[in-house]
């Protein structure tokens, strides 16, 4: 009976130790599965101790499909210095904006009504790779200042190469189309939840097409972030004249846990698919001569960063085209440089 009962106990060890490797290996299997489970679909921040992780909803990426869109109304804004010598004849009203600063003089900012009632707004002093923004293509585009200028055949852009995007603006007709022309491949579309309202709020961001994942995408910033610098990002959405967030100038890195190290994503978050997001063109599809001319000055900033300026409008249409080339398109270098002589002499004064 004893010999019996140590032979059964050896069988059983032998037993134990040829499926304990086995039992480790699913056991480690298990809880590889579990940590990994709650690393890429509960919370990735129980394993991360500099960074907290942001849930995201609806995300979606695809490649982008340009839009166009016929303009509706133009209104051209040149922005003087606060000691820049203006035009004559004006009639000026005073008003506060939060869009421009004290050192926007010298700029000039395209504002365009769109015919499905969207607006935008492009500053013309360069371009850039993302918008709002005009093409790099219209920096030097001779075929289409060929075709513009016999709208305007007593205009000569001879002494304003620097100011493409100006006359190019400038010249523009109601009806004409602006089209975008993307300098990337893909857009993703997100959803994050205002922890204020619990209301869901759209982003877009731009880059290369992300590589497919089943696991659910989030938000990563810094663990030290305040609860207040993270309600003031999701209040931009609501608060901001420019319609994006900056990531660039941003004190608390955020990013999506798609975005991978090597594949390259624009700093901005835009509050919507608006056609100013992207690069434009031009298409001469217009026929109607009508843009307003505003004339903003500065005068000086608020105490809540707001800018008190005046401002002088006035339209012109075919009835009165040749006073729009001597006043506004003839007068693009002199304004650059009243405004340029106006800041040397703020500054060396």
């Amino acid at each position: 009976m004893l010999k019996c009962a140590r032979f059964s106990q050896e069988v059983c060890m032998k037993k134990f130790k040829r499926i304990l490797p086995l039992v480790l290996v699913a056991l480690g299997l298990f809880f590889f599965g579990l940590y990994y489970y709650l690393k890429t679909s509960v919370d990735p921040g129980l394993f991360d101790k500099n960074d907290q992780y942001i849930k995201v909803y609806n995300y979606k990426s695809e490649k982008i499909k340009p839009k166009k869109a016929k303009v509706k109304e133009i209104n051209l804004e040149f922005i003087y210095d606060d000691k820049a010598v203006v035009p004559d004849g004006l009639t000026w009203s005073e008003d506060l904006r939060s869009d421009i600063g004290p050192y926007d003089g010298g700029d000039v900012i395209l504002h365009a009504l769109l015919e499905d009632g969207s607006k935008i707004r492009i500053p013309l002093q360069k371009a850039f790779h993302l918008g709002p923004t005009f093409s790099r293509d219209l920096e030097y585009n001779n075929k289409l200042e060929e075709k513009m200028l016999p709208r305007f055949p007593k205009f000569s852009t001879e002494y304003n190469q620097n100011y493409s995007f100006v006359y190019f603006s400038g010249m523009m007709y109601v009806g004409d189309t602006l089209y975008q022309a993307p300098e990337t491949e893909a857009v993703m579309r997100f959803d994050l939840k205002n922890p204020k309202t619990g209301k869901l709020q759209t982003y877009f961001e731009y880059g290369y097409l992300p590589e497919k994942t089943n696991s659910p995408v989030f938000v990563k910033t810094k663990k030290d972030v305040s609860q207040a610098d993270m309600q003031s990002f999701y209040d931009d959405y609501h608060n901001s004249w420019k319609g994006y967030w900056d990531r660039g100038v941003d004190p608390f890195p955020k990013e999506l846990t798609s975005t991978y190290p090597y594949q390259f994503h624009y700093y901005k978050w835009f509050y919507s698919d608006a056609l100013s997001n992207l690069p434009l063109k031009i298409d001469l599809t217009g026929s109607e001569f009508k843009t307003t001319v505003t004339r903003t000055q500065l005068i000086k900033p608020d105490q809540n960063d707001r800018m008190k300026v005046r401002t002088a409008t006035k339209t012109y249409t075919e009835k009165n085209k040749e006073e729009y080339v001597q006043e506004v398109l003839g007068k693009l270098l002199e304004f650059h440089e009243i405004n340029d002589r106006a800041k040397d002499e703020e500054k060396y004064k």
